[in-house]
């Protein structure tokens, strides 16, 4: 009888410790979830009367302050966009909510989530976000900043705030960003972009996608909601992370001197860039460029491989982009108007600037992150005590056909010589010149 009591006292002692522990673990998140709710309602009774104007550069710095959602003022079309100040364009700020009271204090880099996504993608963005919560931020609680071409929509914002302790910001894209430039011709553009969706080509009669691979190829960093970052994570909605990620991937790219990182890398559409290999040599001689990664994907007889990096997952560093050479490529690319007339997607342009001026040790492939992205994925088998988990159902692309990653790890550490003279000459490993007389600059 004496053991039956004590057998049941064990019992009750082992379920209040349990059962203790699940609140204690919970409470955090429900707190927060709580305030989010009973602001959120409060949020909406209010008057839109009540939004005040402030310039971005006093966005609040103390964790105490509430957070800021920003969009656009007024449709401000800027056509010379390499001469535009971005930071000047006025901005409503509309206060809200933040949780951060909740979140792990621990030193972090200047880093951000960066999400482009509509207000309709908004089940697919629920989805992605509690697995990359799970699986990451929740350890970590890196800022999101959400971009749109359009408002969010409260609902959205809602949705999206009640996820995570992290703080969020909600962004619109400006016009300038967003738009046809002047320097091109929209009969030609619509011409070719009916004869690219008769071709059933990708994306090939869309001009939002266009306008999507321009804002992400030459603007996202420039978005003031991004200034104060150094580092950017980009996920879109739709998209799965299959691994917990115990450790800093922002501090492990500072640490390393890494500037890109990938998941996934492949051939692209032939048919989406028919002149963006020829336009990039060009500029290589016209700028002189030293370069020891660009044979990675192309090379002096066989022209371009059409790998690339998916860009739709990168964790890299936006001082690669603010830096006046790639600058200077983008705009240069962005003058020949085939972002519209072509199909060049921001993957495409990302890589081959990594090819001009990168090496190989500055980019890294990170194989413990596994990511799924449409029927394309990296899945990591480390055991069955292992952080990885895909689904059964998923197959590795790694060493499919159309993949490039076997090709990534058996280029050389140290690169492959391939220089650029403004005469057409090529400078190769060997010492070898080659005289390209079409790339002279005249």
């Amino acid at each position: 009888m004496r053991r039956g009591i004590t057998y049941i006292v064990t019992l009750l002692c082992i379920g209040l410790l349990y059962f203790g522990s699940l609140y204690v673990v919970s409470r955090p998140s429900a707190l927060c979830f709580n305030t989010v709710a009973n602001e959120k309602a409060e949020f909406l009774n209010q008057d839109s009367a009540n939004r005040m104007q402030a310039p971005l550069s006093e966005n609040a710095q103390d964790n105490n302050k509430p957070e800021i959602i920003v969009t656009e003022k007024e449709d401000q079309l800027v056509e010379d966009t390499s001469n535009t100040n971005f930071s000047d364009i006025e901005y409503t700020v509309q206060i809200r909510p933040s949780c951060e009271s909740d979140t792990l204090k621990m030193k972090k880099e200047k880093a951000v989530i960066v999400i482009l996504v509509r207000n309709n993608e908004l089940q697919a963005m629920r989805r992605t976000m509690r697995e990359f919560e799970d699986r990451f931020n929740r350890k970590f609680n890196y800022p999101y900043v959400f971009l749109n071409d359009e408002p969010f929509s409260d609902e959205f914002q809602s949705a999206m705030s009640s996820m995570t302790k992290a703080k969020i910001k909600f962004g619109l894209v400006p016009q300038s960003m967003w738009s046809v430039p002047s320097h091109v011709n929209e009969t030609v553009m619509n011409q070719q972009l009916a004869d690219y969706a008769s071709r059933n080509i990708m994306y090939g009669g869309s001009l939002s996608y266009r306008h999507m691979c321009r804002f992400n190829s030459g603007f996202f960093y420039r978005h003031p909601l991004l200034d104060e970052y150094d580092y950017y994570w980009r996920v879109e909605p739709g998209v799965s992370f299959y691994c917990d990620l115990d450790y800093d991937p922002f501090k492990f790219m500072r640490e390393n001197g890494k500037e890109y990182g990938f998941t996934i890398t492949l051939k692209e559409i032939p048919e989406t860039i028919p002149s963006l290999w020829e336009h990039t040599l060009k500029f290589a001689h016209e700028h002189e460029l030293n370069t020891t990664l660009l044979r990675f994907f192309g090379d002096p007889y066989g022209g371009y491989n059409l790998c690339h990096y998916w860009s739709n997952f990168e964790i890299a560093s936006l001082n690669l982009w603010r830096d006046e050479k790639y600058q200077a490529y983008f705009d240069y690319l962005d003058k020949t108007g085939n972002f519209f007339y072509e199909r060049w997607g921001d993957a495409i342009i990302h890589s081959l600037a990594t090819g001009l001026f990168l090496n190989k040790s500055q980019v890294h492939f990170f194989n413990d992150i596994g990511y799924k992205h449409d029927n394309f994925a990296h899945c990591v088998d480390d055991g069955i005590f292992g952080k990885c988990m895909c689904p059964e159902n998923t197959v590795n692309f790694d060493n499919m056909w159309g993949s490039c990653l076997g090709l990534w790890k058996n280029y050389a550490e140290q690169g492959q010589q391939w220089d650029f003279r403004a005469n057409g000459d090529q400078i190769l490993e060997t010492g070898q010149v080659l005289n390209r007389v079409p790339f002279a600059k005249s």
